[in-house]
């Protein structure tokens, strides 16, 4: 009797997708968003029970009612931002840096010992000197477990997070020695403003604004087109072919991790100088977690981090608005709960955009059956949709490209100002002698 096994087909495989489209990738986050945008208002129907309309007025609200509410929910969009791009060139290199919390606590604690302590100060003197000790303090506060990481091969993701609690223990620890007799620490130097960041016109949080956007493009710039972010690159794909390459992977890694955290240590700075101008546990609340979804749901681009940040901080927003004035029988958590749903998706989009699922062969001959007869039926509507994504990844393929001979003018400006030797135009190079036949160059039978 033959003993033969039978195999049974599974009714769905998962398989990795080769190179996705930028339309398709884009498409993918955008159907993902909208989905959880959905399930969120969904959700805050069942549990304030209000209507769609009504919930979607409290929510837009939340960000654009008046002035105020406006400036205030940019600079939170700006802030969110600039911890996601701080993190950003850390995790290109595939080094976790999951403490970007506990770094901007430090640059915080950083800029409210000077302006505690530096009474006697001009006001330009303390806000150059609190912003050099956040930055310093921030990325000292990240390079310690870089250190660690380089040489006795440390596990950073673990390190990184148990730094975060040390900081919240030496913030608790200043503000408890800070506060004396008063239940809580008030506000920093509230009747001389020394330190307080400028407003720009009637925006208080213009700097703040100003400055992310900028650092937006230089990160843009500095991964894209220099040759520290190729170095990052390199790093990240492999270690061993970096240094293969003769990199110096050491300094690599500690120059990059003090890079991320001294741009979280700046949060802190504007956390501090330009917002709350005072420090807590709390400070920045728990966007040094949420930014790292920012920056990985992004995949590493700016810009892209941009987008997410704003819509996230409308969700948080929104719905704060909604609970604080429209449901008396919902708490802050609510918000969480809303901006939780949105990251979910974010995260679970990804697996669509990585892989793709196949189906037994018996399945996809129907899908490949039914695909066939509405190809027949409406064989237009095919022709048309190629025509459109084509058209559309050519537009993108332009407008990339168009940013880019931007971009890279810019950075020639910017070597021709600060760099008096560098040429003007590139130096072509030398071509090579054309050999027409072999006693040119001396070969002889």
């Amino acid at each position: 009797m033959n003993n033969q096994t039978i195999v049974k087909e599974p009714f769905v495989r998962i398989r990795r997708r080769g190179t996705t489209s930028f339309l398709y990738r884009s498409m993918v986050r955008i159907f993902a968003i909208f989905f959880a945008m959905l399930i969120a208002t969904w959700f805050l129907e069942v549990v304030a029970d209000m209507k769609f309309a009504e919930i979607w007025k409290y929510l837009i609200d939340g960000a654009t009612v008046n002035e105020t509410t406006r400036q205030e929910y940019w600079k939170e969009v700006m802030l969110l931002l600039l911890i996601a791009l701080a993190l950003t060139p850390a995790f290109k290199m595939k080094f976790w840096n999951i403490g970007g919390q506990g770094q901007v606590l430090i640059g915080a604690l950083a800029t409210s010992v000077v302006m505690f302590y530096g009474k006697g100060m001009s006001n330009s003197g303390m806000i150059l000197l609190s912003f050099v000790f956040s930055i310093v303090a921030g990325g000292i506060w990240a390079a310690i477990p870089a250190i660690f990481k380089v040489k006795l091969n440390a596990n950073e993701t673990l390190f990184t997070l148990m730094m975060n609690y040390l900081a919240i223990q030496l913030v608790a620890a200043s503000i408890d020695a800070w506060k004396g007799k008063n239940s809580a620490l008030p506000q920093f130097n509230t009747d001389t403003r020394l330190g307080y960041l400028p407003s720009i016109g009637d925006n208080t949080y213009g700097i703040i604004m100003i400055c992310v956007l900028v650092i937006t493009v230089i990160l843009y710039l500095y991964m894209k087109h220099t040759k520290q972010g190729y170095e990052i690159s390199v790093v990240g794909e492999s270690l061993k072919t970096a240094r293969y390459a003769g990199m110096n992977t050491t300094w690599i890694i500690i120059r990059t991790v003090f890079l991320s955290g001294a741009l979280c240590g700046l949060c802190g700075f504007f956390y501090v100088a330009g917002s709350d101008y005072l420090i807590s546990t709390t400070t920045s609340g728990s966007y040094g977690f949420t930014a790292i979804i920012v920056s990985w749901a992004a995949s590493f681009n700016p810009f892209g981090m941009l987008i997410l940040s704003i819509i996230m901080t409308f969700m948080s927003k929104g719905t704060l608005n909604v609970v604080n004035y429209a449901s008396s029988t919902l708490n802050q958590y609510t918000a969480y709960i809303t901006v939780g749903i949105l990251l979910f998706f974010l995260i679970g989009c990804e697996f669509f955009i990585q892989y793709r699922m196949v189906f037994n062969s018996k399945l996809q001959a129907k899908f490949d059956t039914t695909s066939e007869k509405i190809h027949k039926a409406m064989p237009w509507w095919f022709t048309f949709w190629k025509k459109v994504s084509d058209g559309i990844d050519m537009a993108i393929s332009a407008v990339q490209k168009w940013i880019s001979e931007i971009l890279a003018k810019i950075k020639a400006a910017l070597v021709k100002l600060f760099n008096k030797n560098a040429p003007v135009q590139p130096e072509e190079p030398e071509e090579a002698p054309v050999v027409k036949d072999e006693k040119e160059v001396g070969i002889h039978d």
